[in-house]
C-alpha cells in the first residue's frame, strides 16, 4: 500500500519559500509514501502514539499518521538550528 502524503499550509509554504535549501528533505518526505509502515528509513525519529518527530537533512519534520486510511499529514518542517 502507498501512503497518501499531505502538507499543512505552513509546511507547504516552507517547502515553496525555501525550495533551494530544502530539496533533500522534501524528497525524503515524499519517500515516506513508499515505506510500508509509514516511518522514516533515514535520520532519527521519536514516536508518540500516531505522531512522529523526525530529524532529517538539517530539518525537523513533525507529522501524523492515520494508519486506517494510509494517510500521512506533514504539520511542520523547520530547519534545525
Amino acid at each position: 500500500m502507498i501512503w497518501d502524503v499531505e502538507f499543512s499550509q505552513e509546511a507547504s509554504n516552507y517547502a515553496i519559500d525555501s525550495h533551494l535549501h530544502n530539496e533533500n528533505v522534501l524528497i525524503t518526505i515524499e519517500q515516506l509514501a513508499f515505506n510500508p509502515d509509514g516511518l522514516p528509513s533515514e535520520g532519527t525519529y521519536q514516536l508518540w502514539e500516531d505522531w512522529c518527530i523526525w530529524e532529517i537533512s538539517d530539518h525537523t519534520v513533525v507529522y501524523q499518521k492515520v494508519e486506517v486510511i494510509f494517510h500521512i499529514y506533514i504539520w511542520v518542517i523547520k530547519p534545525t538550528e
